[in-house]
């Protein structure tokens, strides 16, 4: 076995999201440190540091992938900023795992696609945290064993206890549902070539141009379907489930609750507030194993730029449908053998 040193890692961006994938690398992750940090606000970056072993702090994004000290990079900045920098750190040849969007428009990250192709090496990852959820995994590995036979249906439901502001379906589509989409590319192993998303404003007192509730059906490679319903003002909390329906029988996920509470003659379960908490142990995995496969010199088995530019084509169609009324159709190239590894 080969001896290696731990990875270092730089962070660009260290908010919310960011903050979490520093804290579970430097308290997890044996095969990689946090080495860098990048926030645009000082403020975040400082505290950050300061609990994660205090690491170097950059002034600068573009610094951070260029020194020769950073290893791999983990991006979790705005959306607008992801294209740029994953586009760098192909340029340095260093291994990034980069939050969803892989970028803002299906183009951009087909340069990524194209860039990453022409190095002949797989260095870009996309964090589709479900593909580590013990609950979806345990689906995927019932699927793969083939005891179901073949996969059909995918049904997903996504909802989210509430929205701070008004909220469109093309909003709904841009930054919640891509989660979906891959989570129904993933456990069925296919591609989606049809989309028809229709959407209905839940609450009266919403303003008039609000649809807050999604229901998208899609229609994939193979002969098989899936059916998402992504409601962001629920109420009653944050919950994602699954069930994909084969030709033997169904596998769905468990709801994750770590109790069952008993208590003035009632019997319930809490329901977790948002994705971070609900998707907890999921985040964890999904960095400690990508450090882990940098170490050992292997490909990541999440998500790949291939399945960052899928999520945008299928929402690009989504946004479509939305529009029309009528279903639309996924143009998209046929997945190019290097991502087939």
């Amino acid at each position: 076995m080969v001896n290696r040193e731990p990875v270092s890692i730089g962070i660009i961006g260290v908010g919310g999201m960011g903050r979490r994938h520093a804290l579970n690398l430097h308290n997890h992750s044996g095969a990689g440190y946090v080495s860098a940090l990048y926030d645009l606000n000082p403020v975040n970056a400082a505290q950050t540091a300061a609990e994660c072993g205090k690491p170097r702090v950059f002034d600068e994004p573009l610094a951070l992938i260029h020194d020769d000290n950073v290893q791999a990079v983990l991006i979790a900045s705005p959306d607008a900023s992801h294209m740029q920098y994953v586009m760098e750190c192909l340029r340095c040849r260093k291994p990034v795992l980069c939050e969803k969007p892989l970028a803002t428009h299906p183009d951009d990250a087909l340069k990524i696609l194209e860039t990453e192709s022409a190095l002949g090496q797989r260095l870009v990852s996309v964090g589709f945290m479900r593909r580590f959820d013990p609950q979806h995994t345990a689906v995927k590995r019932v699927l793969s064993s083939g005891s179901l036979g073949k996969a059909i249906l995918y049904k997903g439901t996504h909802r989210n206890m509430s929205i701070p502001y008004s909220v469109s379906g093309e909003v709904i589509i841009t930054n919640s549902s891509g989660h979906d989409v891959d989570a129904a590319r993933w456990l069925l192993g296919e591609e989606v070539k049809e989309v028809y998303v229709c959407g209905v404003r839940s609450h009266a007192e919403f303003s008039a141009d609000t649809t807050d509730l999604l229901l998208m059906q899609l229609k994939l490679s193979n002969d098989c379907l899936a059916s998402i319903e992504v409601f962001v003002s629920a109420e009653y909390g944050y919950e994602v489930a699954a069930e994909v329906v084969g030709e033997h029988g169904t596998a769905v996920t468990a709801q994750p609750a770590p109790m069952v509470l008993r208590q003035r003659q009632s019997r319930f379960s809490p329901v977790a507030a948002d994705w971070l908490e609900r998707f907890d142990e999921a985040y964890l995995i999904e960095a400690v194993e990508w450090v882990q496969s940098i170490h050992r010199g292997q490909i990541f088995n999440g998500a790949s730029a291939w399945d960052g530019f899928m999520a945008l084509k299928v929402s690009e169609a989504c946004i479509r449908s939305f529009r029309s009324g009528h279903p639309e159709a996924v143009s998209a190239p046929e997945r190019p053998d290097f991502y087939r590894l």
